[in-house]
């Protein structure tokens, strides 16, 4: 008898005596102190930069602050030279000729005179100004201006507009504005704007170029900076002559600039009043810069930004730290923002006595240091691996040490490893290791009737899954067989009593009607009930084909909204249909999109005697978020687990009072799978529902592709509905039809009949065999379930006289040349006689 030892009193004696604690406790001393030596010399370096960034970004601030003196500068200059020429055009206007032309006038509906001839600048005459020979002489001489208002719009990349507004409330403008009348409106007073009254004797009494605030362009060029000058003759003010520059143009040729640190420039006025910024400056301050606006009123008088653009009476922490740099005239200073830290600076522009800002991030200014303590950092770490290596090194020494004494320990483990990978093989003869170790005596014992063990249950679960899969297809055989055998005669029976419900003859009284109509009815809800077990068996068995396409959401929506328009009113139901209007096409699978909205409006209708239906249709990023709502007798909190099971309703009163058989909404939830939609519900009794879907924008391939159609139509050739016997069948035309849906096809082939020797097929190939031999046949087809290729054949092989049956907007997949007629799925009565 073998005496049992434990492994730990083997691997006890000789580990312990090679020990490799104190090595690994001087090796992590060394890197500490590397680390901690590498971290000081960072720090001081941060603070010697970060006092050379202060002196650098200073420089550059004065340098950004002189470039934006001389673009402003610029602008004056050239406003001064446009107020010589324009004076020089008041006091002699006989001097100058007219560069467009004689130009041609007229009085809009709202009894503004305008300039007609698009050349050259716009002209608007105040409605309230009467109109004499002396306007219409102004008017006109001034034509001699539209030459150096557009040199300087087309030279200088800066200035967007250049304009002459006169004391009696004309306005010449480059570039030209159509309809500048519905622009302007009737009237708008010159005086009242801060473009002119700026230049007015009692605020510019020196006559030089003057600078507005940030205003709102009543010419509709968004808000902007003007530099005006006064035109005078003699000693009268005639008006006013500006240079627009725009809040979006200034920051995007100016504030923009690429600089040093990542470092943001901003502007602000004399007052305090934010000129432009570019978006950083916008997220700190939490402001949006208003670069455009919506022109939905005449704007009637100067119109400046909102108070909370102004640093010295916005309230948030970020405008407190600026409004202390004005008012106490520092140039230097440090904000802290979400824990991040700024340097700010700021700088006069001597040509308007304005205020360029600048921050800078330190984390920028403190970037090549961060670099370096991670290169020294990563040194480190080369350093802790290579001790890692040799580590690996000594120890594999060491165990080639040992070797000659552990082999006793190690060979039952190398055999017990031998045993593990006979685990696949069910028949191997797994036998109890001979060992003088204890546990790995122990463990082989138990390893080998585990296996043992576990190969009598693979065997019972391999039968049981052989099983299962025959009961399975057995099941799928079983409802494919009562589809067709159970939908024939019920699409008969609602057939032929639809035919009696009119009662054309009168034959039949009140209470026949009422039982045609219960057998009616009767057959249409087991119709439905067969449609949906078979869409749950093709769930179950993964049957189900995904046709991913371009969708248009909003149009799809509509559809469907208009579908169940009438059913609401007729419920005496208030339908509310809400669509974002920014959304635009995805790409899902429309018809299976379709049948879950259908279910889901299906039942609010259902559910719902009065009050709303509302159909809610959001953007929202990468989704499209569908809400559907109603004011109907709702869910209890305990009972919405239980809603998405399979023939499962509340309670049986609610499937008496309202029927249905609790498959949809189990339906939907599988195809939502499908689609990866997102479904959720929330409802409360007696207040409504709630069911709320998430669809993404662009179904993955992965799952279009490893979804595979398996469903096939019963193959049916060239079977022939004869009418009467006694008619020859020369007299008759032939019309060939593709019945891919006998459900849609029953009742319009019995009338058919009548008037045409009908011949069907389910195959498009075998269509366009029976073209060939009936050249004159008309054609008719279902295009509503044909693929894309299957289209493209039509329009290849078949000619111009088809008569096209569709459910939605499949129409334009066919040419147009090669329809005859169209008709909207489902089909009328009075439709079907049309054909």
């Amino acid at each position: 008898m073998i005496k049992k030892q434990r492994l730990e009193k083997f691997l006890s004696k000789h580990f312990i005596r090679y020990s490799l604690i104190p090595i690994l406790v001087v090796e992590v001393a060394l890197l500490v102190m590397y680390f901690s030596i590498n971290s000081y010399i960072s720090s001081k370096n941060i603070n010697l930069l970060l006092g050379e960034a202060q002196s650098h970004s200073q420089a550059i601030l004065e340098n950004e602050a002189n470039f934006i003196s001389e673009k402003l500068n610029e602008v004056s200059k050239t406003a001064l030279l446009l107020q010589n020429e324009h004076q020089t055009i008041f006091t002699n206007p006989n001097r100058f000729g007219l560069p467009n032309n004689e130009p041609k006038f007229a009085i809009a509906p709202n009894g503004v005179f305008y300039k007609t001839n698009e050349i050259g600048a716009s002209l608007y005459y105040s409605s309230k100004t009467a109109i004499t020979q002396k306007e219409v002489d102004k008017a006109t001489f001034t034509e001699a201006m539209d030459i150096s208002l557009k040199s300087v719009v087309d030279i200088n990349p800066d200035i967007v507009a250049a304009y002459f507004n006169s004391w009696d409330n004309m306005n010449r403008l480059y570039p030209f504005i159509p309809k500048v009348y519905e622009q302007y409106g009737e009237h708008i007073n010159m005086e009242d704007y801060n473009f002119y009254y700026l230049a007015t004797k009692k605020h510019n009494p020196d006559k030089k170029p003057v600078w507005t605030g940030a205003y709102l362009d009543p010419a509709g060029n968004g808000w902007m900076l003007s530099c005006i000058v006064p035109i005078y003759k003699n000693d009268f003010l005639e008006g006013v002559t500006g240079l627009d520059i725009t809040i979006d143009r200034f920051v995007k040729n100016i504030l923009n600039r690429k600089l040093p640190y990542d470092a943001n420039l901003f502007m602000v006025d004399k007052d305090g009043m934010i000129l432009a910024m570019p978006e950083k400056i916008e997220e700190l301050l939490g402001l949006k810069e208003l670069k455009e606006h919506l022109y939905t009123d005449a704007i009637l008088k100067t119109i400046s930004k909102p108070e909370e653009f102004n640093l010295l009476k916005n309230k948030s922490p970020f405008a407190e730290h600026f409004k202390d740099l004005i008012k106490n005239n520092k140039t230097l200073s440090t904000l802290k923002i979400n824990d991040n830290e700024y340097v700010t600076l700021q700088q006069n522009i001597d040509e308007t006595n304005w205020k360029l800002m600048i921050l800078i991030d330190k984390k920028n200014i403190f970037a090549s240091i961060e670099y370096l303590k991670n290169l020294s950092n990563k040194v480190g770490y080369i350093a802790i691996a290579l001790l890692l290596l040799f580590y690996i090194i000594f120890f594999y020494l060491l165990l080639k040490k040992i070797n000659k004494f552990s082999f006793s320990i190690t060979q039952p483990i190398i055999d017990l490893s031998k045993q593990t990978s006979q685990i696949k093989e069910t028949n191997s003869d797994i036998k109890v290791l001979d060992t003088n170790i204890l546990e790995i005596s122990q463990l082989s014992q138990n390893f080998t009737e585990m296996i043992n063990e576990l190969n009598l249950k693979n065997k019972k679960l391999y039968d049981a899954k052989v099983f299962a899969e025959e009961a399975n297809k057995a099941k799928d055989n079983f409802l494919a067989n009562m589809s067709h055998e159970l939908k024939t005669p019920l699409n008969s029976i609602n057939v032929i009593s639809d035919i009696m419900l009119k009662n054309k003859s009168n034959s039949l009284d009140e209470t026949q009607l009422k039982n045609i109509q219960i057998i009616n009815k009767c057959g249409k809800d087991l119709i439905y009930l067969i449609t949906d077990i078979l869409d749950l068996s093709k769930l179950d068995a993964k049957k189900i084909n995904l046709s991913i396409e371009k969708v248009d959401i909003k149009k799809s929506i509509q559809t469907i909204y208009d579908k169940f328009y009438e059913q609401t009113k007729n419920k005496n139901l208030e339908f509310v249909l809400e669509i974002d209007e920014n959304i635009k096409d995805i790409y899902t699978d429309l018809e299976k999109l379709k049948q879950i909205i259908n279910n889901l409006l299906s039942n609010a209708i259902k559910f719902t005697n009065k009050g709303q239906i509302r159909l809610k249709v959001k953007n929202e990023n990468e989704f499209i978020k569908i809400n559907i709502e109603d004011d109907g007798i709702g869910i209890a909190q305990e009972n919405l687990n239980e809603i998405f099971e399979r023939f499962k309703q509340i309670d049986s009163s609610t499937t008496r009072k309202y029927g249905g058989t609790g498959l949809g909404l189990a339906i939907s939830k599988e195809l939502c799978k499908l689609l990866d939609i997102k479904i959720d519900v929330k409802s409360e009794l007696n207040k409504g529902t709630t069911f709320e879907l998430l669809l993404p924008k662009n179904l993955k391939n992965e799952i279009k592709n490893s979804i595979k159609s398996e469903e096939k139509i019963d193959s049916f050739e060239n079977i022939k509905l004869e009418n009467d016997a006694q008619i020859e069948k020369k007299t008759k035309e032939s019309i060939l039809i593709l019945n891919n849906d006998p459900i849609t096809f029953l009742n319009l082939i019995t009338i058919l009949n009548k008037k045409y020797i009908v011949k069907q097929t389910n195959s498009l190939d075998k269509l366009i065999d029976l073209k060939n031999k009936n050249e004159n046949s008309k054609i008719m087809i279902d295009i509503s379930k044909l693929s894309d290729l299957e289209k493209n054949l039509i329009n290849e092989k078949l000619d111009n006289n088809l008569i096209i049956l569709y459910s939605n907007d499949e129409l334009n997949s066919v040419k147009e040349e090669k329809i005859e007629k169209s008709f909207k799925l489902p089909l009328s009565n009075e439709e079907i006689n049309n054909l």
